[in-house]
């Protein structure tokens, strides 16, 4: 044998023992998340048909991309018509019962307005979130001529709220508009490098041109998926922003994200910039824009507003919502919207000081339960009747 042919067999061996071994690897991957994992872990790192084969067609996670489509201006809206053994969204895209793009002449309308927090994530049943125990509430006290719409998006910054306020909720002809607004326009301030922090927020976002999403052929890989998963390369297909949305170049929250969940924070890019010095760097001057607009939009259509301050619990341990970058960046918010209140003469509840931090109104730091969203309805309800319906009766 020349020694081209030996050096040939030897290469041929080395990929034959490497094929082999990553064969291996992958029957070992997808023994374990099939059989061993426990359901979290298998949800985490399963591939969105792998869950729909485990759980069925009809399965539903909070952020699949079942629970959403394309919106040709705002990016996505709730899918039209879902329905879930639980959940549903009405025939406009709202999650709850079907409502009239006009209103009755008898009925007092409320539109709240924000994120998944408003959506209500934390609870699968429409009826357990916030706006519908608001109206339950407010029938409960003889205001049954109140009608409230629920408008959140799960993962709506100020942005696409500003967007959902002018386009999809206006239209609606609301008496009043509630703002919620948190934790996302945190998400959109981890750009790198700073003069990629842009007011169209294409520093954080880029558009999505299908509605379908096409995994990179590496992701087919049960491994390589775990792998990249746990280094921040891609997410969890069964992430809410995996189907949702593509994410810019300059965007280092899901590297961030990912850091955190695998514990190797700080890493890459982190070593150099710490999280509170890249929010630093991107003051929260689109998010006090955006608020400014959607108030005085609403104003300008004879719409009243009633803000409210945004709630975390650090008690649950995420970076989210414990980090010192995240704590300091929900107070920076939270003293905008006061101060927005005070200076443009809107309704405020100071949520972040007045609710209880106690875990069981929690499903995570940011999200509430049935308990917790009853909690919110209460109080904007005191509030409306208080301040709006007694007032106006005098």
């Amino acid at each position: 044998m020349t020694r081209i042919e030996s050096t040939l067999a030897r290469l041929c061996l080395i990929i034959i023992s490497f094929i082999f071994t990553f064969v291996l690897i992958e029957s070992l991957s997808n023994f374990y998340l099939w059989n061993i994992a426990d359901e979290a872990t298998f949800r985490f790192f399963a591939t969105i048909d792998q869950v729909k084969s485990r759980y069925g067609q009809d399965f539903y996670t909070d952020g699949s991309e079942l629970l959403y489509e394309p919106h040709h201006y705002i990016g996505y809206i709730p899918r039209i018509n879902h329905r879930t053994d639980t959940n549903y969204h009405n025939a406009l895209g709202f999650r709850g019962d079907e409502i009239t793009i006009e209103k009755p002449d008898d009925i007092y309308r409320i539109v709240s307005v924000g994120a998944s927090t408003t959506y209500g994530i934390g609870e699968p049943r429409p009826q357990n979130s916030y706006p519908s125990l608001l109206q339950d509430y407010l029938h409960a006290n003889n205001y049954t001529n109140v009608e409230v719409i629920n408008a959140g998006v799960g993962g709506y910054t100020s942005y696409e709220s500003l967007l959902n306020l002018q386009m999809r909720v206006l239209p609606l002809e609301p008496d009043l508009i509630v703002i919620y607004q948190g934790s996302n326009d945190i998400h959109a301030r981890f750009i790198w490098p700073p003069d990629a922090y842009l007011g169209d927020n294409s520093g954080y976002r880029e558009p999505r041109v299908q509605d379908i999403v096409i995994p990179k052929i590496w992701e087919y890989s049960t491994v390589l998926r775990m792998i990249g998963i746990q280094l921040g390369l891609t997410l969890s297909q069964s992430d809410i922003d995996w189907g949702r949305n593509n994410w810019s170049p300059s965007s280092q929250y899901n590297l961030l994200n990912q850091q955190h969940r695998s514990g190797i924070y700080p890493s890459g890019i982190f070593t150099d910039i710490s999280a509170v010095e890249m929010l630093d760097a991107n003051p929260p001057i689109n998010f006090e824009r955006n608020l400014r607009n959607m108030v005085a939009t609403s104003l300008a259509n004879d719409v009243e507003v009633l803000l409210m301050t945004y709630v975390i619990n650090p008690e649950f341990g995420e970076f989210k919502v414990s980090s010192d970058a995240y704590i300091s960046a929900t107070s920076e918010h939270n003293d905008i919207t006061r101060a927005m209140s005070e200076q443009m003469g809107t309704f405020l509840i100071d949520l972040a000081t007045t609710f209880p931090q106690s875990q069981e109104h929690f499903t995570d730091g940011r999200h509430f339960t049935r308990s917790g969203n009853l909690i919110i309805a209460e109080q904007v309800g005191t509030y409306i009747i208080d301040n709006i319906f007694e007032t106006e009766a005098e």
